[in-house]
């Protein structure tokens, strides 16, 4: 949004931009730091004396376009839901908004969600933290479970699944095989149903190996595709529940620290509760 201020005597700039929204100090001395102030039409990107007839322009942030829910948040870490339709990180993404918004500290992810796929994203907000967090997410020693919809139905109510998975980067895809080939990795999926309605299913999935799109693969080589997947999945269903985006959540993320500045965490659950049934038409 953007905010035309004419100044009325000699002041701050700052002061100018605090009087005419409803913006704290902070959040002010963030817009001009990050150059998102111009004083006559010229850019400027430090606090200093505006004069009677200045006019100010302020590009101030959409709050609802960027409000972030915070799950969860302490000295060293941050979980938010990401939307979907978002990316982690880059131009626009969830770590840009949430740094838009901090003043305390700078947030930075320490694992990934796809572009389409909404939940939990845990963040480090110091070094010390970043650090334990990845050297933990690289051993796996965090749990990530989640939730989605699919089409059809498992035949049994859980099940340990085992395969290989090989990623086609300039594809953008991943194929899944129920034997070794070259080129494959393992990867494990763990799920157990929750609910059927008619030809859909709600499950819970587990992680043990985190590949790209390993969950979304795993499941329509099972036939068993997400609702809303337009890559692995099946449009015409997907046309007829007027789904765009695969409904896969992380919906809880466990920790585990036996030792280090994050021990304080071992064993704590963040859950995020999300109907999942309510982004189709029943």
């Amino acid at each position: 949004m953007l905010k035309e201020i004419v100044i009325q005597s000699k002041q701050l700039l700052s002061d100018a931009i605090l009087e005419n929204t409803d913006l704290g100090f902070y959040r002010v001395q963030k817009i001009i730091k990050n150059r998102s102030v111009k004083i006559n039409g010229v850019r400027v990107g430090v606090d200093m004396n505006v004069n009677a007839g200045d006019v100010v322009y302020a590009y101030l942030p959409d709050r609802e376009k960027n409000s972030i829910e915070v799950v969860y948040r302490d000295d060293n870490i941050l979980v938010v839901n990401k939307n979907s339709g978002i990316e982690v990180e880059g131009p626009d993404s969830l770590t840009e908004r949430i740094n838009n918004i901090l003043t305390d500290a700078v947030a930075v992810p320490v694992h990934r969600l796809d572009r389409n796929t909404m939940g939990l994203v845990v963040y480090a907000l110091n070094k010390t933290a970043e650090k334990e967090l990845l050297d933990s997410f690289k051993v796996r020693e965090i749990d990530k479970t989640y939730n989605c919809i699919v089409v059809g139905a498992p035949k049994q109510h859980s099940a340990k699944l085992k395969a290989f998975l090989f990623k086609d980067a300039k594809k953008s895809l991943v194929y899944i095989s129920n034997t070794q080939k070259q080129g494959y990795v393992p990867i494990e999926t763990h799920y157990q149903l929750l609910k059927t309605m008619g030809e859909l299913s709600l499950l819970e999935v587990k992680l043990i190996t985190g590949k790209t799109h390993q969950i979304r693969a795993h499941l329509a080589h099972l036939k068993m595709p997400i609702l809303g997947d337009g890559k692995y999945g099946y449009n015409k269903v997907n046309r007829r529940y007027r789904v765009k985006t695969q409904l896969l959540c992380c919906t809880k993320i466990t920790f585990h620290f036996k030792q280090g500045t994050l021990k304080y965490l071992d064993g704590k659950s963040v859950v995020l509760n999300l109907d999942l049934t309510q982004y189709y038409k029943k």
